[in-house]
């Protein structure tokens, strides 16, 4: 039998270990502060921009190994005439999706997955393409959530064995935060 003390050693040692493979990073948003992600580490970032006040993608792909592709990109409300992000609106925003990837999908019936960053609802599903492309990926995990005032799109691309990737992709969509100016 183990102590509790070192039962408490041993948590909080994993506990350290676990959150040292992420790395914290900020994304400056245009004139509304930054986006943060603690991002898995041995992953690559890009910021790509698409106007000086359009909200950036942000592109994650693996430093070694087997390819991926995590698009991530946190938008806010064009104006106020521009419709609230409610959680009914992000599930229809989802659906809208799911009905794009259903011809070229081999699940007949794709379901929703309900679920929650630290300030929002958010959905999202799972669908694997019926015939990809050389260099296209297997697997299509893709969704939204609402980070505070924000809503988030993300995209994960995988192929086999790579549900580690999906797994984190999660984890730091979860966690992420927008911090204001």
């Amino acid at each position: 039998m183990i102590p509790a003390f070192r039962l408490a050693f041993l948590g909080a040692l994993l506990l350290c270990f676990a959150h040292s493979s992420f790395a914290q990073k900020k994304y400056a948003l245009p004139e509304r502060g930054f986006f943060q992600m603690n991002v898995p580490a041995g992953w690559s970032d890009q910021v790509r921009e698409a106007g000086s006040s359009l909200p950036p993608t942000l592109a994650f792909r693996p430093v070694h190994g087997q390819p991926f592709e995590v698009r991530v990109t946190p938008t806010w409300r064009a104006g106020p005439d521009a419709p609230v992000f409610t959680k009914d609106w992000i599930r229809q925003q989802v659906w809208g999706a799911v009905d794009e990837v259903k011809e070229q999908s081999l699940e007949q019936n794709i379901a929703l997955v309900e679920f929650a960053s630290a300030t929002g609802p958010g959905y999202y599903f799972n669908a694997t393409d019926r015939s990809p492309k050389a260099g296209e990926y297997k697997h299509l995990l893709q969704g939204m959530v609402k980070v505070n005032e924000l809503v988030v799109t993300f995209t994960v691309l995988t192929n086999a064995g790579q549900e580690q990737v999906t797994n984190q992709a999660l984890t730091m969509i979860r966690t992420s935060v927008h911090v204001r100016p």
